[in-house]
């Protein structure tokens, strides 16, 4: 039985998903909300045939994993630039999960050669960046914690250090807080639930930072990257991670538009204007 050719938008949430099939000329051939998983998908689009699905278009975020499970069941899955997408469904003025799925839809249909098209990693590099997204965010909260206990001190007119050893930072609080009250000062809170989060967080730190060493030096590319005077085990998974398979880029200097280190470029009429990198690239890459 042959079926007509038709596009589909799946406007993604956390926990329901928007589906929208549209044919040739735009016209609506179905409209459904399911769960947000790969088997619900699918059995709605089996009605209208496999092969005749000409694209599936996501926006990149709560789907990553449906859109890998769907790929394996052959169907032709985009995913698309937020950034981009946002603009194409701005079109409509109302904005619903519905209408979001139908333009998705028809930025499928239209749209294709735009460049709005993200790649979707393969699970190892997934890990790694979930590893380094991880790392990231404790140290940010370690900083967080750590100027908060400096702040406490510096308003009693004391200083502490931030040692990293095993109990050194425990060790300089309650060494600090002694002197302190030696001099009639007594800090009025108990600093040491954020001592005991700021060690708890350096531990765990640590431990991460063990075991990217031991992923990097276990993966050939990341060993030859640490060959490079100032690449350590982070920056080489960071950038291997970000990169994933070198072969879809047509040129090396396509790399650094992807990762964002190239100059914006303004262009109308007789007005003609580069401005600084557009750090469009991965922050998470360019953070490390």
């Amino acid at each position: 039985m042959a079926y007509q050719h038709y596009w589909v938008g799946l406007d993604a949430g956390h926990l329901e998903t928007a589906v929208c099939l549209i044919d040739a000329e735009g016209g609506i051939l179905f409209e459904a909300i399911c769960e947000t998983k790969s088997g619900p998908i699918r059995d709605i689009l089996r009605r209208f045939g496999v092969e005749a699905a000409q694209c599936l278009t996501i926006e990149a975020g709560n789907g990553t994993q449906v859109v890998r499970e769907l790929r394996s069941f052959g169907f032709p899955v985009e995913v698309v630039d937020v950034r981009k997408s946002s603009k194409f469904l701005a079109i409509r003025r109302q904005k619903t999960d519905v209408h979001d799925a139908r333009g998705l839809a028809e930025l499928g249909r239209l749209a294709r050669s735009m460049g709005s098209q993200v790649f979707v990693k393969p699970m190892e590099h997934q890990n790694i960046r979930t590893l380094i997204n991880v790392r990231r965010t404790m140290l940010k909260n370690r900083a967080r914690t750590d100027a908060l206990i400096q702040s406490i001190f510096r308003l009693y007119g004391g200083n502490v250090k931030l040692l990293n050893g095993k109990g050194a930072l425990a060790a300089e609080v309650n060494d600090q807080v002694r002197k302190m009250r030696q001099h009639g000062l007594e800090i009025g809170v108990n600093l040491q639930p954020l001592v005991e989060i700021s060690e708890a967080l350096r531990e765990q730190i640590s431990a991460l930072d063990r075991q990217m060493r031991n992923i990097a030096s276990n993966n050939p590319t990341c060993r030859n990257f640490q060959t490079i005077p100032g690449v350590g085990a982070v920056i080489a998974l960071s950038f291997y991670s970000a990169i994933c398979d070198p072969h879809r880029f047509e040129r090396s200097r396509d790399v650094g538009a992807y990762l964002g280190l190239t100059p914006t470029l303004y262009q109308s009429g007789a007005t003609s204007r580069r401005g600084r990198i557009s750090r469009h690239g991965n922050k998470l890459t360019g953070c490390t």
